[in-house]
C-alpha cells in the first residue's frame, strides 16, 4: 500500500525546523483526534494529530498552519465549497494563495486567491493548481529548495505552461 503522506520528509522538514525554532506540540481534544480519523483516515487522520503545534510554521515560502485551527479556516463561509469538494486547506503560500490537501488524490495544491476570492465568476476548478506533491514531500521540497520553490499559485502555471 502506499502512503498517502511522506510523514518521513516530513518529519526530516520539521527536524532542520526545530534546529532553530521550538515547536512546540498543542495537543487535540479527544473530539478534535477523533474527527480527524473519521474525516481522513486513520494514517491521514494521525498525521494531523502527530503534527499539530502551538502555532503555524513557515516552510520556506509556505505555512503549514495551527492543525486546531483548520476546522473552523475550512467552514468559513467562503471557503465551505472547496471542503465540499474534498479539497482540504492546510496552509498558505505567498499573497495569501491557500495551501489545499486534495482527499481524491492526497496531493497538495494552491487556490489562486487573487482569481476565487476576488473575481465573482471564477469557480473553484478555474482557481485551483495541483502540484502533483505529497503534503510531506510538498512541505520538505518547500523548506530545503526555499524561494526556488513553488510560493502560490502562479508559480505552479508558470511551470505547467
Amino acid at each position: 500500500m502506499t502512503s498517502k503522506i511522506n510523514v518521513i520528509l516530513f518529519d526530516k522538514a520539521i527536524e532542520l525546523m526545530s534546529e532553530e525554532y521550538n515547536l512546540e506540540v498543542w495537543s487535540l481534544t479527544k473530539t478534535g483526534e477523533g474527527n480527524f480519523i473519521k474525516n481522513f483516515g486513520e494514517e491521514v487522520g494521525t498525521f494531523f494529530i502527530n503534527h499539530s503545534y502551538h502555532s503555524g510554521w513557515r516552510f520556506g515560502n509556505n505555512v503549514f498552519s495551527q492543525v486546531y485551527m483548520l476546522h473552523k479556516l475550512n467552514f468559513m463561509p467562503q471557503n465551505k465549497e472547496i471542503y465540499k469538494k474534498g479539497y482540504y486547506i492546510i496552509g498558505t503560500g505567498l499573497n495569501e494563495d491557500p495551501i489545499v490537501l486534495n482527499t481524491n488524490t492526497w496531493t497538495i495544491g494552491y487556490l489562486d486567491s487573487d482569481l476565487f476570492y476576488r473575481t465573482e465568476e471564477a469557480t473553484f476548478e478555474d482557481s485551483f493548481v495541483d502540484t502533483g506533491l505529497d503534503l510531506g514531500t510538498f512541505y520538505y521540497r518547500s523548506l530545503v529548495e526555499s524561494n526556488d520553490f513553488y510560493g502560490r499559485a502562479s508559480d505552479v502555471k508558470k511551470l505547467l505552461k
